[in-house]
């Protein structure tokens, strides 16, 4: 059995049911009788559930910083906030994302670097889907793009791939607020290209800021800040729910018997629970075995397929052997 995706992503304080834990085993106490006072028995516990399980963390942000390696989103987070992500002139310099917090006034949010994205990223091209998960909880997206091509793309293709790349991977994101960051506009090549991008872009949308100089980065902080307050906030009050998937039921007297190897196989709820719950060091253990086999039909159903003397019989971890004698 596996966790449905669909619960592997919760928020904060959400109770997740991941695996269930065995039930005790009944005391000697238990077994004892009028005639029997002090039973040599005493049931193990049964075994938990056991899993293996991925588990996927969603950075939680107001904002998300999104484009191209090697745009500048690294270098934004750390101009406008007290983080200090690692800052490379090449490529692929952020490999995980990294948060900041940005303090205007009395009003504070949350930024996200998210690391740089590449044409196929909603395939999972570039760790794509290591990444773009990250997007998905943020209010406002702020697409950086290298005005000045400085790596020999052209800054209005990027604007449009990373676009295509956030709508392949959820249509959702497409309809995001975005704010549209001309980065690098020190430079010659930017310049050459400002006419052509601002009259592809939107007109309300569009800053033109340099990381190197820091020219229009108080500008484009201040648009953040008045954007995120037409945003509703998303409802994170804490829920106490419980989450977990359906368990078949299945009849606990229902078993069955068939060839494995040169012996048998037994396979059925009850029998299995009781055998995996059983100390195999205790003579009285051994013959309540005997008893519910005889009580339950196992014994008559493992003679009619043909059983024989000395022949082994698994149910579920233990092997025992077959005796016709009483």
């Amino acid at each position: 059995a596996n966790v449905p995706p669909t619960q592997a992503a919760q928020d904060a304080l959400v109770r997740l049911l991941a695996a269930r834990g065995g039930k005790g085993g009944l005391g000697n106490v238990h077994f004892a009788t009028s005639t029997h006072q002090t039973p040599r028995i005493a049931e193990l516990g049964q075994p938990g559930e056991v899993f293996e399980i991925d588990l996927e963390l969603k950075l939680l942000a107001d904002v998300g910083l999104v484009g191209f390696p090697n745009a500048g989103k690294s270098t934004l987070l750390s101009i406008i906030s007290a983080a200090r992500p690692k800052i490379g002139h090449y490529p692929f310099t952020t490999l995980q994302p990294n948060l900041g917090v940005v303090a205007l006034g009395d009003f504070s949010f949350v930024v996200a670097d998210i690391p740089g994205l590449i044409e196929g990223a909603h395939r999972g091209v570039g760790l794509g889907f290591d990444f773009l998960r990250h997007v998905e909880r943020t209010r406002l997206l702020i697409h950086l793009v290298d005005a000045a091509g400085v790596d020999g793309r052209d800054p209005l293709e990027d604007y449009n791939k990373i676009n295509d790349e956030l709508r392949l991977y959820q249509p959702e994101l497409a309809k995001r607020p975005q704010i549209v960051a001309l980065n690098k506009v020190d430079l010659p090549e930017a310049q050459a290209n400002l006419a052509r991008l601002r009259a592809a872009l939107p007109e309300d949308s569009v800053f033109e800021i340099s990381g190197a100089t820091r020219s229009g980065v108080d500008a484009l902080v201040q648009a953040m800040a008045e954007r995120l307050a037409s945003i509703p906030a998303p409802d994170r009050t804490p829920r106490e729910e419980e989450l977990s998937w359906p368990v078949p039921e299945l009849d606990e007297r229902v078993f069955s018997v068939e060839p494995e190897g040169n012996g048998w196989r037994v396979r059925g709820k009850r029998i299995e629970r009781l055998i995996s719950m059983t100390n195999f060091a205790q003579s009285e253990a051994l013959m309540r075995i005997q008893r519910v086999l005889e009580a339950s039909g196992i014994s008559a159903a493992l003679l009619s397929a043909g059983v024989q003397e000395g022949d082994p019989v698994y149910i579920e971890k233990a092997e025992l052997v077959w005796s016709d004698q009483e």
